[in-house]
């Protein structure tokens, strides 16, 4: 279901949405953009579906998992954590039931891939799934060396050889597939419609990684 569709069987997300691009206004990470949102918010919703679960709440939880990801560039704050406090208040003046506003915060508190938490509810699997899906895949890889691009990191540097695990910050674009993108395999995904969604991006991702290789 694409955004539009969504907004029209759920108009009051709407102003969510219009919350998130006024957030990323400003913002000149093309990773973490607006667009990236509407992916996410995207699967999350196909994935809410497949698993007959709520899709209202699926796409408040994606509407805001990075709220305060602009924010983090010059504060430093985690938008993780910040986003779930943020998500929790809004959702409570909005009118929402605390039972919806704090699964949402919770889910978007603990939706990042590096903080290895565990979510605790069906929403919060559907929003890490629905990110890591945009982890992996076409874009994904333009993600990547869109953002190594910003950072200055080269392209492949055959003398650093990939770390073990994912400490935050990879050497190169080729280390970080290796560190991190490479490690979101279908089988890591919570959801059954989820790891169904995920294994052509993983081929894909794991095909461009070995015919770069094989180019340099």
């Amino acid at each position: 279901m694409k955004i539009a569709q969504l907004f029209e069987r759920h108009p009051e997300l709407e102003e969510i949405y219009g919350l998130a691009r006024v957030a990323f206004e400003a913002s000149r990470d093309p990773a973490h953009d607006l667009y990236h949102v509407v992916r996410v918010t995207e699967n999350a919703v196909e994935i809410a579906l497949g698993e007959d679960e709520s899709l209202e709440t699926a796409a408040l939880a994606a509407l805001l998992h990075d709220i305060k990801r602009p924010s983090e560039d010059i504060d430093g704050l985690d938008h993780a954590a910040e986003g779930g406090k943020y998500s929790l208040k809004l959702l409570l003046s909005m009118g929402y039931t605390y039972d919806i506003a704090s699964e949402v915060a919770l889910s978007i508190r603990d939706h990042r891939f590096s903080s290895g938490k565990e979510p605790g509810s069906a929403t919060g699997k559907i929003l890490q799934d629905a990110d890591r899906l945009d982890a992996i895949g076409a874009i994904a890889i333009a993600r990547v060396f869109s953002y190594s691009g910003k950072v200055g990191r080269p392209l492949h540097s055959p003398d650093l050889s990939p770390r073990d695990r994912y400490e935050g910050f990879s050497a190169s674009a080729i280390n970080h597939f290796y560190e991190k993108i490479l490690k979101i395999t279908p089988e890591s995904f919570w959801t059954g419609t989820g790891r169904e969604l995920a294994r052509e991006r993983y081929e894909f991702t794991v095909a461009f990684v070995e015919r770069f290789l094989e180019e340099w």
